[in-house]
């Protein structure tokens, strides 16, 4: 397979920050703040030379954010229906499983992985990703689950709007919103702000792989299975299948951006999942599930480019 030379490297970053850490060779202390450093500093810097280094127009493409966000809540409903129906799970808790199926791990895993294989335009996915995940579906699922564990009732609407202000503070989200206005605006950025910025972009991809890996090595390695099984299963497989079919449809979507978005969407889901769980009583299933998808992945990631790859092949 010509793919796996390409990517099986990435995946060898993750191993090193699982044993840098599971080794104690690494303390796992200092995992949280590598990870702070990407999210705070280094993926904003990425998104933003991303987004003021192309036209906008070819930035940000509204036909595959609604693509994408429409398929990514339509996994998040199906999941949520289905740990209701099939596993008994009350509303927060199935909340809390939709998002795993729906939410990806963008940034520390999608945009390294898609980098490789499609190029520049990558950060501009990411960008996109980041946006849909951070203003819609991280919103929607932790309003839920905050409503349900309150006791319902009107709850939903300060928690969604608690969240709505969460997410608006997101670095990641300002930076859009900065390159964006900077680009609009027509303001030229400085020479040496845009080499400086360009310097924390390219060590983004390589350190989010090392914390991917430190943080699963820090997970419990404990079984609810039925629960993991269903998270994992929607996140990995149902996940790319709904988001190919909508990229697809989608009009004006190019080749590079589908199979881009196929990427993005079949990671595992985004890193603070366990911390996201805990909240809601569920912190054991979404460490879990985390952790095995991420294993899973090694396969599965591969699998689904090479498959949609093919499929797009005249």
């Amino acid at each position: 397979m010509a793919l796996l030379p390409s990517i099986l490297p990435l995946f060898a970053v993750i191993i090193v920050g699982f044993v840098a850490i599971r080794s104690g060779y690494v303390a796992a202390k200092q995992i949280k703040p590598v990870s702070d450093f990407v999210v705070k500093i280094a993926l904003p810097a990425l998104i933003f030379n991303a987004l003021t280094t192309v036209p906008l127009a070819e930035a940000v493409s509204w036909s595959f954010i609604l693509a994408y966000a429409g398929g990514s809540l339509l996994v998040f409903v199906i999941g949520m229906l289905a740990a209701r129906r099939f596993l008994g799970m009350e509303t927060g808790h199935s909340a809390i499983a939709g998002l795993g199926m729906a939410n990806s791990n963008s940034a520390f895993m999608g945009y390294p992985i898609a980098l490789t294989v499609v190029g520049a335009p990558a950060g501009a996915l990411l960008a996109q990703c980041m946006l849909i995940e951070n203003l819609t579906l991280i919103p929607l699922a932790m309003a839920i689950a905050d409503s349900a564990r309150a006791g319902g009732g009107d709850g939903w609407r300060p928690a969604l709007a608690q969240s709505g202000r969460n997410a608006l503070r997101n670095p990641i989200v300002l930076a859009m919103f900065a390159a964006v206005l900077v680009t609009v605006v027509g303001v030229p950025v400085p020479d040496v702000a845009s080499s400086a910025i360009e310097m924390l972009a390219r060590i983004a991809a390589p350190i989010a792989l090392f914390v991917i890996g430190g943080t699963i090595a820090s997970l419990p390695l404990a079984g609810v299975y039925r629960r993991v099984s269903l998270v994992v299963a929607g996140k990995l497989l149902l996940h790319p299948l709904i988001i190919f079919a909508a990229l697809s449809l989608a009009p004006g979507i190019s080749q590079t951006t589908l199979i881009g978005g196929v990427i993005f969407a079949s990671v595992p889901m985004l890193s603070i999942y366990p911390l996201l769980g805990q909240r809601s009583g569920m912190a054991l299933v979404t460490a879990t599930a985390l952790l095995v998808a991420t294993i899973l992945s090694f396969a599965s990631v591969p699998a689904a480019i090479t498959i949609v790859q093919y499929l797009q092949t005249p």
